[in-house]
């Protein structure tokens, strides 16, 4: 006979790295509407395309839904620092 869930150790590790990416997840998301409000600034203020920050913009989307993948049970490999952080491919760019 299996023994339940919570008696294996690696649920329980997986418990703890969950509770932090939640912690880093409102941080995370923080920082994705600071510059959500920083792109629509310069893109209200000015011709200006914000290419950088626009790439940071979804670097920052690309690791928040590392964070759901994983806290959902989706995927079991976690995101940054266990991964390397999420890069902006050029085709997404465009």
């Amino acid at each position: 006979m299996s023994k339940p869930g919570y008696a294996d150790q690696g649920f329980w590790f997986r418990v703890i790295f969950m509770l932090l990416y939640w912690v880093v997840l409102n941080i995370a998301v923080t920082v994705f509407g600071i510059l959500l409000v920083l792109v629509s600034l310069v893109k209200l203020g000015s011709k200006h395309e914000p290419v950088m920050l626009s790439s940071w913009l979804k670097s920052v989307t690309s690791f928040i839904k590392q964070i759901f993948s994983f806290l959902s049970f989706e995927t079991e490999e976690k995101p940054f620092p266990f991964q390397p952080w999420p890069q902006v491919s050029s085709d997404e760019e465009a």
